[in-house]
């Protein structure tokens, strides 16, 4: 049995001390976020599941889970501006969370393996960085994740020297962690990431908040557990009069009434159905 403490890094072993030197980080996500997608794409069927014994055992994965090793060999100082930073670890979690999936041979949900958020991980410029450490550490701005009582990382580590500060708060539209009510993924690129992000905030915004009734503003459970992410930004209702669209939860919104007095059942279920 494996301990639960102990971590799965996806892409080791580590690579030989000798081996080509540092790389830049910028094409490294987007690189292995293509191939992952499109090994994803290959192995789902004409319904629209994924068979994933069949992606398993194809060439694509094959392609995708060797598109992770050179992780380890990213130059972390080098990332470039805010957006390449941003691009790249996005591309990178979302990867990760299905490398986790596929690898670990999940069936229904992500909770089959327990603290697969903590356990899950990369190797990432010689430091080994979880799901939550990347999203909550480096995404986050360092962050305590919901209902969660300390930071991802302490004073003295190292790691701190990665995150994102200030913290956007549209990378939870654009961020997978495996389950049916996630956003969907994509591969985002630094030229275009505001753009990207831009679009990912404004897909979600207007299938994930709905007017149930008068007064009455059904939302996404993502926007009450980063509601502090939100307000820290200038608040939710702000924000969600930026991205809906003209319609009557805009207006309600905009007349003054509170968004989200209902919070929506978040579904754990895989994203990607699996063909049975």
């Amino acid at each position: 049995m494996i301990p639960l403490r102990e971590r799965f890094v996806l892409n080791d072993p580590p690579a030989a001390a000798g081996h080509a030197g540092a790389i830049p980080g910028d094409a490294t996500g987007e690189e292995l976020q293509r191939h992952t997608l499109a090994a994803l794409g290959a192995a789902t069927t004409p319904a629209g599941k994924v068979d994933y014994a069949r992606l398993r055992a194809s060439s694509e994965w094959a392609r995708a889970v060797e598109s992770a090793r050179p992780l380890q060999r990213v130059d972390l100082r080098f990332l470039g501006a805010r957006s390449a930073r941003l691009a790249f670890w996005v591309n990178v979690y979302n990867a990760l969370v299905l490398h986790g999936v596929v690898m670990l041979g999940i069936r229904r949900q992500v909770g089959e393996v327990p603290g697969f958020f903590r356990r899950v991980s990369y190797r990432v410029g010689g430091l080994v960085l979880s799901l939550d450490e990347i999203e909550h550490g480096i995404l986050r701005g360092n962050r305590r994740r919901p209902f969660g009582l300390l930071r991802p990382f302490g004073r003295r580590d190292p790691r701190r020297a990665l995150c994102v500060d200030p913290m956007d708060p549209r990378i939870h539209f654009a961020l997978n962690c495996g389950a049916r009510s996630c956003p969907p993924v994509g591969v985002y690129r630094p030229g275009a990431m505001e753009q990207q992000l831009d679009l990912a905030a404004r897909n979600f915004a207007n299938q994930e908040v709905v007017l149930e009734g008068p007064g009455r503003i059904a939302c996404s459970k993502i926007f009450r557990w980063y509601r502090a992410d939100f307000d820290a930004a200038g608040g939710l209702a702000p924000l969600l009069l930026r991205y809906l669209d003209e319609g009557p939860v805009r207006a309600v919104i905009a007349a003054g009434v509170p968004p989200c007095s209902r919070w929506m059942p978040y579904h754990w279920a895989l994203a990607h159905e699996p063909a049975e």
